[in-house]
């Protein structure tokens, strides 16, 4: 025997000498603490920590094939129970050993935080021994390996590349390091769509299509104005369904923990797939439940993380860490699901998949580091160790690749980034929606008779034709609504007789054609006038935030307003978003010049790409317009679509949303996530938009495969 496996050997004993001690502690304290647990002599801690070894590797087999759907179903509480059972059982034998219900629950528990105490001081790798359980369960299920390996496609959510280099250069994520300096694999960056956030990206990550997605939630004015969430059980299948052509990328593969499936017939734990948390049972979370300690250790981590969040949130409060959220138990208790259980079960069914060989593809999030860094901010101490935790999750599924018989290709990628900065709110004082407010009547209804812009296109319109005829009529010719123009004048002339004529004899309209000679001078001119917003509750008004995205919907009206209507109704609105300083730009659709980006000093027209005034996108990337053009095509877009301020020198923006670190919107690191592929592939170049990584990803399944 050499001196490492003597070293190994010596620790595991020193290791089982304190695991057996320390419960045996444990077990005598709780007797003394709790009336409904007595023990008898002392010496009989020593028999029930034997007997409860022997009652698990008999038992457990056997309730675990009975009970897997209850504990599964049960988000693994029920394991609590049955390991009290266990207990029960176990100490019903040895003589003077009386047991109560609560006792037979609470010092079972207390025994798993003693082992998980001691495996973490002694440094010891519990994870090797789950391994090897899991290896035994997947051996029972292999099949033939296939000739030609398979892609792990592994998502850090909302990490942007730049905070991952922090990570790197820190060696706070060594794996990822070590392939790097080894040039086993390219780092990259690529560039997301707007809105840059997790339903957009998913959806074009894993199916090539994301079309219509205007944000993370937005309004369907046709469908009695419901609000669809991407995330949202309920809503993501409904999404998935609209995007999906069959062809995702994970046809032949596995999606764990995701938005939406990459048309996977396996899909534990994703959302377009599950409904409602009735159906969460699946046969891939077997895994997490090989052994009755697995779930429990588990459990206690995520109780640690609870206890961890509380320190911060105290730590935050003491040092007055700026900008801060306030920061709830039930939030700690989100983040520890999210940052502990999640992950662990997620790397549990991608182990055992991996080791079966029989994946081609599997796509899994890790969405701990999105979620710390929404609350604490992107780069807050907080956030390191929740990336170390992922690194190590990677390493782990790395360990699995080489111990299993089919090759897999392992590649490390994030949706989008964050950007950082206290919230609107926070800086000014109100939340956009009632920022929006101050600037319409106390009561929309008033508008109904007298502007039902619906009823205006219906008459101008035979047939309901959409305004798409006006444009058909105007040609290539782009007009401004305060000019005089010949071409436009005729178009009035055509529709002089229609009923209602709203925009062309409309009084306000006429007033201000009078006052200004173009948009510009009308944006930079108007004083708007703030109105009281005491009865914001009878306005027909929905304002939704996606972190630095701003939606604003009329709902008066089912179909988006154009420019020229919001002018014409609301004189005050467009003036007062773009001058308040939280507000980089608006978007808004132009019945004569199409997409019309507004800023303070300037406007950009998107279908021309001519700039009058200041360019409003200069501090929102080179590719912001592009961007800008495709979104404004979507259906449900916004009457009105708002970009926070970003503050290029602090690298800062402000979410319409009480988030730290934000994404949704333009503007620094929310838009640069990054992809991490084996250097044999071919270089795909730049990478814009999600689907690229989708063609990417696609073309190397494929190739693989041939």
């Amino acid at each position: 025997m050499n001196t490492h496996n003597i070293i190994t050997s010596t620790k595991n004993i020193i290791n089982l000498i304190l695991l057996v001690l320390l419960n045996i502690l444990v077990i005598i304290l709780m007797s003394d603490l709790y009336g409904d647990f007595s023990i008898g002599p002392w010496y009989n801690a020593f028999f029930i920590v034997l007997s409860i070894t022997i009652a698990n590797t008999l038992l457990w087999p056997i309730f675990k094939r009975f009970f897997m759907k209850f504990m599964i179903q049960t988000l693994g509480i029920g394991t609590i129970f049955i390991n009290a059972l266990i207990f029960y059982i176990a100490c019903y034998f040895i003589p003077n050993v009386d047991v109560g219900f609560y006792a037979s629950i609470k010092v079972p528990f207390f025994m798993s935080i003693a082992t998980t105490v001691v495996t973490n001081m002694t440094n010891t790798n519990y994870y090797n021994r789950h391994l090897k359980n899991i290896v035994k369960y997947a051996l029972n299920k292999k099949i033939d390996s296939k000739s030609y390996p398979g892609i792990i496609m592994l998502e850090i959510d909302g990490l942007s590349i730049n905070i991952l280099k922090k990570a790197i250069d820190n060696n706070i994520m060594p794996t990822i390091k070590e392939w790097i300096d080894s040039s086993t694999h390219n780092l990259k960056e690529w560039e997301t769509d707007l809105s840059s956030q997790t339903g957009a990206s998913q959806a074009g990550i894993l199916h090539g299509n994301n079309e219509n997605i205007v944000a993370y939630r937005w309004v369907e004015k046709e469908n009695d104005n419901k609000i669809i969430v991407s995330g949202k059980l309920s809503h993501a299948p409904l999404i998935e369904k609209r995007i999906s052509n069959g062809e995702g990328l994970l046809v032949d593969g596995i999606s764990v923990s995701n938005m939406f499936s990459g048309d996977s017939k396996s899909a534990p734990l994703t959302s377009s797939k599950l409904g409602t948390l009735t159906r969460i049972n699946h046969k891939t979370l077997n895994t997490v439940f090989l052994d009755t300690y697995n779930y429990q250790r588990i459990f206690t981590l995520f109780l640690w993380d609870i206890l961890v969040e509380l320190k911060s949130q105290i730590k935050h409060l003491i040092k007055n860490i700026q900008p801060r959220l306030r920061r709830t138990v039930v939030y700690a208790a989100v983040r520890a699901g999210a940052n502990v259980v999640l992950r662990e079960v997620t790397t549990d069914i991608l182990t055992s998949e991996i080791l079966k060989g029989e994946i081609d593809t599997a796509y899994a999030t890790f969405m701990g580091y999105d979620e710390v860094a929404h609350h604490s901010g992107t780069q807050d101490e907080d956030v390191w160790p929740v990336l170390k935790q992922i690194d190590t999750q990677i390493q782990r599924l790395t360990n699995a690749i080489d111990m299993s018989n089919r090759g897999y290709k392992l590649v490390i990628l994030s949706d989008h980034g964050q950007s950082n900065g206290a919230t609107f709110k926070q800086k000014y004082g109100i939340t956009l929606g009632n920022y929006v407010r101050r600037f319409l009547p106390d009561d929309l209804k008033v508008y109904r008779n007298e502007f039902n812009i619906d009823h205006f296109r219906d008459a101008v319109f035979s047939e309901n034709i959409k305004l798409k005829i006006v444009k058909e009529k105007i040609g290539d010719f782009r007009d401004d609504i305060f000019d005089e123009n010949t071409y436009f004048q005729n178009i009035r002339d055509e529709l002089e007789n229609k009923k209602p004529a709203i925009i062309f004899d409309n009084e306000q309209y006429q007033n201000l054609r009078k006052k200004y000679s173009n948009s510009l001078e009308y944006i930079k001119g108007h004083e708007s006038i703030e109105q009281s917003t005491k009865k914001a509750k009878d306005s027909e008004l929905i304002v939704l935030g996606s972190g630095n995205l701003g939606l604003i919907y009329l709902t008066e009206w089912k179909q988006r307003l154009t420019y020229e209507e919001i002018v014409m109704l609301f004189p005050e609105l467009i003036p007062g978003l773009v001058k308040h300083p939280g507000i980089g730009f608006i978007l808004v659709h132009s019945i004569t010049n199409g997409g019309m980006v507004i800023g303070e000093d300037g406007i950009y027209y998107l279908d021309t790409d001519k700039i009058i005034g200041e360019n409003p996108l200069i501090n929102y990337g080179k590719n912001a317009a592009r961007h800008l053009k495709r979104q404004n095509t979507f259906n449900n877009m916004p009457d009105i679509m708002v970009n926070g301020f970003y503050d290029e020198k602090y690298d800062e923006v402000n979410a319409f949303e009480e988030l730290i670190g934000s994404h949704g919107g333009l503007g620094g690191d929310q838009t640069k996530p990054f992809i991490l592929y084996p250097s044999e592939w071919e270089d795909p170049g730049k990478l814009i938009g999600a689907s690229s990584i989708y063609e990417f990803l696609k073309k190397e399944i494929n190739e693989l495969k041939s």
